[in-house]
């Protein structure tokens, strides 16, 4: 879900002093992120035994470090050829009931680029006819729109279009200001374990884990260049076998490097998401992104997966 700029990446140094005089001691950043997965209750790929297990699994990572997180679901994978699963409606009320929101995601994961606009927003409407009621009934609420593969729409008058459906049903567009290559990784994970080849799985693990510290990175001193500051960040994970190994390792990670963990609500109350972003086209990119094209400012390529992670994909 990388836009297309494809320029040589150059990595932004993250710099925070307080105070002066010879004892004056350097003050870190206030450093908050909010969690989001996406497409619940699992992403396709994953065998259909092992959907609680990876349920189970991302829902203890996020209990053990207390990490608020809004999962976002696809209600196409709710259904079976024999019509709904309620066992898989099941797993939609295990986040609830760990005290998380849902969000929609659209019933099936299909592109603002290539879906009529009547279709899309019908995939929207679609795409809450089992979440909201289960979130009411629990106490939650239904408010969170993500775009599939972040694509708002080719034309101004498309994206409006969603936009303004989207209003009238009550949603807020998650935005995503730390956009990676996860996906990737997972689906490089699952071939390598195919295999039996432990060494090639344990070198896709650490590559992901380098990963995400790199476009975490890029992302807090990318808003320092747009705003002169850190501002709190949202993640875009996916609900897979790769982070229901590891979502542990990466929470843990970014609580080494300062982040502490909050809502989404928390964090989109920051000024910077009311930043104005123009960008229309077919690229699917972060809100950093969509802000600096705004602005006009230089837009330093963001991090990639190494070449052989994409060939275990292509070589499947």
């Amino acid at each position: 879900m990388k836009h297309a700029l494809r320029v040589a990446f150059a990595s932004i140094a993250l710099a925070a002093g307080a105070g002066a005089g010879a004892g004056a001691r350097m003050q870190q950043p206030d450093r908050v992120v909010a969690i989001t997965i996406d497409d619940l209750p699992v992403v396709a790929g994953s065998a259909i035994s092992d959907w609680a297990s990876v349920t189970d699994r991302l829902l203890g990572a996020l209990r053990r470090y207390d990490a608020p997180a809004v999962g976002f679901v696809n209600e196409s994978k709710l259904y079976t050829t024999n019509g709904l699963d309620s066992t898989r409606v099941a797993l939609l009320a295990a986040w609830l009931a760990a005290g998380h929101e849902l969000g929609n995601h659209t019933f099936a994961h299909r592109s603002a680029n290539t879906t009529p606009l009547d279709e899309y927003l019908d995939g929207i409407a679609r795409g809450e006819v089992v979440t909201r009621p289960l979130a009411e009934r629990a106490g939650r609420p239904l408010r969170y729109f993500r775009h599939p593969f972040l694509q708002t729409g080719r034309s101004l008058s498309y994206r409006r279009g969603v936009e303004r459906f989207l209003t009238a049903r009550g949603y807020t567009i998650a935005p995503v200001t730390v956009d990676n290559q996860e996906w990737v990784y997972a689906r490089a994970y699952v071939v390598a374990r195919q295999r039996g080849d432990s060494a090639l799985t344990s070198r896709v693990v650490a590559d992901y884990l380098r990963h995400v510290d790199t476009v975490v990175a890029y992302s807090a001193g990318f808003s320092r260049t747009l705003f002169g500051r850190e501002i709190p960040l949202v993640l875009l994970l996916h609900a897979n076998e790769l982070n229901a190994d590891y979502l542990d390792t990466v929470l843990g990670r970014l609580r080494a490097k300062g982040y502490r963990f909050a809502t989404l609500e928390t964090v989109l109350k920051d000024s910077a998401y009311r930043s104005a972003d123009t960008y229309v086209g077919p690229a699917g990119m972060s809100w950093l992104i969509r802000w600096a094209f705004t602005r006009g400012v230089r837009i330093p390529n963001e991090p990639r997966e190494e070449a052989y992670v994409q060939a275990l994909l292509d070589q499947r």
